[in-house]
């Protein structure tokens, strides 16, 4: 071939693909109307307009975009259809059905009418507000309030209402109508008789200052009851306003208020956070159960939609808002716990008789229900330290090192010697107060809670042998489907660490919870399994865990509890109250009380301060108390103790 038959060659062959292009880029135009309106719906459906159909794609893309940001995660698009396609008075438009549904699957469907525009061969969609909804107008978007339905129930054993939705009274001033001393009078009635109730006059006053003349300044919100009891003495004060509300309350004020938890209103913080989950009207669980359990609690969270106009032509007032579809309110499912009334009342009273931050948890062994969890704070509103607090258990830790020397063949009869101090590592450990007992049995050790003899047994154990006996007693269980925390036993190599292990020092900590398990468990004679939630909605809880627990030194199910072993600690921990330290306990009337103290230090500062703790048990019903910062066990805590067995007798 030629060089000149080689160059035309080469430009027909240009000339081709350039026409294959072409005719491309031509089929892939819309060259009738209902081709275009396709285009446009399939496109609209998948919420990408990524087709040739729109004059500009990316302002088209723009506008929608904004038009449906805030239906976001709560009204899904389901499809858009082309249902005719008209032409009157020069303009032709495709008719859209629209279907959207909510995060309970009822459905919003309307109509709305899409320009088309033909220029030459070819037809164009023309995306305006309108056509994504015939109420929108230039400038407008698609807004969302939540609608929500009542908020499920907190029910404990017998089905008793333990929270529920209830009447509150909100109590607020209104600067320009208050007289001289009516702060002074209101704050006065209101700390006088609502128990507990501590506002400070000086703070308000300074309040009532900042706030703008017209501005409502809130002061308090008050369960029913309680504002019937200092009605009488602010109703009539000047300046001073009421309006009634609903909020969701315990069944009496403070009633395991710190665990139930506690819902109300988003605020700006939780919808920013949340992406789209939450928006303005949402109640949200804050604390608690109430958080853990939230979407049980509050339902499929039902919504309002509305058309929000152009936001830079709200004519000097507020946006204009035009509903367009409320979904169906429905309420949130009950959640079933196994708290009791009577005996969570009696573990309230019992912790609030604290000097310092207190918790009591009680389980019955006989199946693992936890009949009630306490918190008590001296300072105000106590935080779930009963479930959620880690500490280190100190000599109630001896209850599991104690069991893991039984296990290695230590008998409760051998002599094992309890000088002041012991040196381990080059680490020296003493007993409280100084105490020497000498060469004495193991029991009598373990009754006098001798550190020395703990620590220099370490050499009999290992701290796998001594993780092992924790997770016999249940203390590494996993309750983070309720969102609590058990124990932490690292086994750990290091020989002073070991030793601080067997007096529950070192690296191990525990929560209240965990503790009250592993006398439960000595009582029932097998791992005791806590249970606070029963029914799905504890099911649901595990699957979604991801199966995280706080299993540390424990590796797979726990090994099982010898039954001999258990009932020889229960002896031994029955000799603590008759002869050791928890003699405080012995007149306590019923069955024979069980118990062992704890005195856990912690901190840097010389001496250490010390948490308070007993675990024991009486007939059926095992307990654990801690009292922050309480010093010994014995002083602290056993008379909590105390005061819950008394009740529950």
């Amino acid at each position: 071939m030629s060089k000149k038959s080689r160059v035309w060659l080469a430009v027909a062959l240009v000339l081709v693909l350039l026409l294959g292009a072409g005719v491309f880029a031509l089929f892939r135009l819309p060259m009738t109307k209902s081709s275009a309106a396709e285009a446009a719906a399939n496109d609209l459906a998948e919420e990408q307009l990524n087709s040739d159909v729109w004059h500009q794609k990316d302002l088209a893309q723009s506008l929608f975009d904004r038009v449906t940001k805030a239906l976001g995660k709560r009204v899904d698009l389901r499809s858009v259809t082309v249902d005719d396609i008209t032409e009157a008075e020069g303009r032709t438009v495709a008719t859209l059905d629209w279907s959207w549904a909510n995060n309970g699957g009822e459905s919003w469907e309307y109509s709305s009418q899409l320009p088309l525009e033909k220029n030459g061969l070819f037809w164009w969609a023309d995306l305006t507000e309108q056509a994504v909804h015939p109420k929108l107008g230039k400038g407008g978007r698609f807004a969302l309030r939540a609608n929500p339905g009542g908020r499920g129930k907190i029910l404990g054993a017998d089905g008793e209402v333990l929270m529920a939705e209830g009447k509150v009274i909100d109590i607020g001033v209104h600067p320009n109508r208050l007289e001289p001393d009516t702060i002074g009078r209101l704050v006065s009635g209101l700390n006088d008789g609502v128990d507990s109730l501590d506002l400070d006059a000086a703070d308000l006053e300074k309040s009532v200052d900042d706030a703008a003349g017209n501005q409502l300044v809130p002061v308090v919100t008050l369960r029913e009851d309680d504002y019937r009891s200092v009605k009488s003495a602010i109703h009539d004060l000047p300046g001073v306003l009421f309006s009634e509300d609903t909020q969701t309350l315990t069944r009496s004020r403070g009633f395991a208020q710190a665990t139930l938890g506690s819902a109300g209103p988003a605020s700006a913080e939780d919808i920013e956070n949340s992406e789209g989950e939450i928006i303005a009207g949402d109640i949200v669980g804050r604390t608690g159960l109430q958080k853990t359990f939230d979407s049980r609690l509050s339902g499929p969270g039902s919504v309002e939609v509305f058309a929000k106009g152009d936001p830079t032509d709200d004519k000097g007032g507020k946006t204009k808002l035009t509903s367009l579809h409320a979904f169906e309110s429905q309420d949130g499912e009950d959640l079933e716990t196994t708290l009791d009334v009577d005996i969570q009342t009696a573990a309230d009273d019992a912790a609030a008789t604290a000097k310092k931050p207190a918790a009591v948890v009680a389980i019955r062994p006989s199946d693992g229900q936890v009949l009630a969890v306490a918190n008590h704070d001296p300072a105000g509103a106590a935080w779930d330290r009963a479930l959620s607090g880690q500490y280190p258990p100190g000599s109630v830790f001896k209850i599991a090192s104690g069991l893991a020397l039984l296990d290695a063949g230590v008998k409760p009869a051998d002599d094992i010697d309890c000088p002041k101090t012991v040196n381990i590592g080059g680490k020296s450990f003493k007993n409280a107060e100084d105490e020497v007992l000498g060469t004495v049995s193991f029991a009598d050790d373990f009754a006098h809670s001798c550190n020395t003899a703990f620590v220099s047994s370490s050499e009999k154990v290992t701290g796998d042998e001594v993780a092992e006996a924790a997770a016999q007693l249940g203390m590494l269980g996993d309750t983070s489907a309720i969102g609590a925390k058990m124990a932490s036993v690292p086994a750990d190599d290091d020989e002073v660490t070991h030793a601080a292990q067997m007096i529950g020092q070192g690296k191990v900590q525990a929560s209240p919870l965990a503790v009250a398990t592993m006398a439960a468990s000595v009582e029932a004679g097998e791992t005791v399994d806590p249970q606070l939630v029963l029914g799905e909605a504890l099911d649901e809880a595990k699957s979604g865990d991801g199966g995280q627990g706080a299993k540390d030194g424990s590796d797979g199910d726990a090994p099982t509890l010898d039954a001999d072993a258990a009932k020889e600690i229960s002896t031994m921990m029955r000799t603590v109250v008759t002869e050791g330290t928890a003699t405080a306990l012995k007149d306590i009337p019923g069955d024979p009380v069980h118990g062992k103290t704890g005195t856990a230090e912690y901190g840097e500062e010389t001496p250490p301060r010390t948490h308070s703790w007993f675990a024991g048990f009486q007939g059926d019903l095992a307990v654990a108390v801690l009292v922050e910062d309480g010093g010994f066990g014995a002083e602290a805590a056993v008379p909590v103790a105390h005061e819950f067995f008394d009740s529950v007798s």
